[in-house]
């Protein structure tokens, strides 16, 4: 389990910030979300350091966290000319949601993996009718709680933080059952898998519920799941949807789509992550709320983008993650492939994971080839929006 003791008194990192320069940044978002003329289409830079430590360290240890959120933070900012606004990425692994049910922590023999959870809560479809509705002081709520709440602390304003990677309704469902249950009782017996999924996005509601109460505004975070990338304000909802890759439309239309309904809602129009396939696609925008934008991984994802430019055409936008190790130069590749497959009718937003390989000569320089793409890519676009 995640260590849950009192975290250490530090004082507030000093962070070379330009308030203005972010203000900008935002808008550069603000118009580009809403298709408004922009000279570039900018990428997102997730410095993600390991500083000697593993991942199940950082995960574990909420100070180590912080301190190499930090030090990305730091480094992007030093390293990154334009368009970067800071973000942490605050959260234990993406398995809260079954830890509040009862679920424990699994780890596995490579310290450098996140971790999942052990065996299955259910085995048996009609357990679910027994099930107690769990509260926030269950699992390791309480341990996410007070680590956003020291990062609010000991951050400043222009700083934003994510959500906590809660997943989403059909992800828990996977977490909780067995696989062949959990597929197997979509034709079986579909009114317990309807019984669960109601008591999972009631607990999910109340998890972002209090994650806004926590944070005091919605408008500090970058949106209220784990995304790092600030979505502007009416964007800022967010659910996962990875057992989407693995059905079709009929189940996804029954079994998901009124789940995360209920989870956009609130928040308003925001961003569906699924690292792919998808073959449910042509359903995204049947959310009500339609969704904004798909978060996905470039890897699994690339040989749909030309579906992807009809599919979001005018409206959404694509944000491949190169998540799996990628090269500069495969990332270079990855964006010029998004502007050609995309444009000029769908924005493509990369991001890009950067690691403790790369120089600092490396990053920047990275930055100014993926800013002329960028450059290429407005260029080409047709700009639908209304003129500021």
């Amino acid at each position: 389990m995640p260590r849950t003791g009192e975290m250490p008194a530090v004082t507030r990192p000093d962070l070379p910030i330009d308030h203005n320069l972010v203000e900008r940044n935002k808008q550069l978002r603000r118009d580009l979300w809403d298709y408004r003329p922009v000279d570039h289409i900018p990428f997102f830079p997730w410095l993600v350091l390991g500083g000697g430590t593993t991942v199940q360290e950082k995960l574990q240890d909420p100070a180590l966290q912080f301190e190499a959120n930090v030090a990305g933070v730091k480094k992007a900012l030093e390293l990154i000319p334009y368009d970067y606004i800071p973000s942490v990425f605050v959260t234990p692994g993406y398995m809260t949601i079954a830890t509040i049910f009862g679920m424990e922590i699994y780890w596995g023999h490579d310290p450098d993996q996140p971790p999942g959870v052990a065996g299955h809560l259910i085995t048996d479809l009609e357990q679910v009718y027994r099930l107690r509705r769990p509260t926030m002081q269950d699992g390791i709520m309480p341990d996410n709680l007070r680590r956003l709440q020291y990062n609010l602390e000991h951050l400043p304003p222009d700083v934003y933080v994510t959500g906590i990677d809660s997943g989403g309704p059909l992800n828990t469902l996977k977490d909780l059952l067995d696989t062949n249950l959990l597929y197997l009782g979509f034709y079986d017996n579909p009114a317990a898998i309807h019984h669960l999924l109601n008591l999972v996005t009631e607990v999910q509601l109340e998890i972002y519920y209090t994650l806004v109460r926590v944070v005091g505004d919605i408008n500090r975070m970058t949106c209220i799941d784990f995304d790092p990338d600030w979505a502007p304000e009416p964007y800022k909802g967010f659910v996962s949807e990875d057992v989407g890759s693995t059905i079709g439309p009929e189940l996804f239309r029954e079994f998901s789509i009124p789940y995360n309904n209920r989870l956009f809602q609130p928040w308003g129009h925001g961003g569906l992550h699924n690292c792919g396939p998808n073959p449910c696609k042509e359903l995204y925008l049947a959310h009500e709320p339609k969704i904004k934008y798909l978060n996905c991984s470039y890897r699994y994802s690339q040989a749909e983008l030309p579906e992807f430019r009809q599919l979001f055409a005018g409206w959404g936008i694509v944000k491949p993650m190169f998540d799996n190790g990628e090269a500069p130069e495969e990332m270079l590749a990855g964006f010029r492939h998004m502007r050609e497959t995309l444009a000029p009718d769908t924005l493509g937003i990369p991001i890009c994971i950067i690691d403790d390989t790369w120089s600092d000569s490396d990053i920047t320089s990275f930055y100014w080839d993926m800013r002329k793409i960028g450059e290429e890519y407005a260029a080409a676009m047709n700009w639908v929006g209304a003129k500021s």
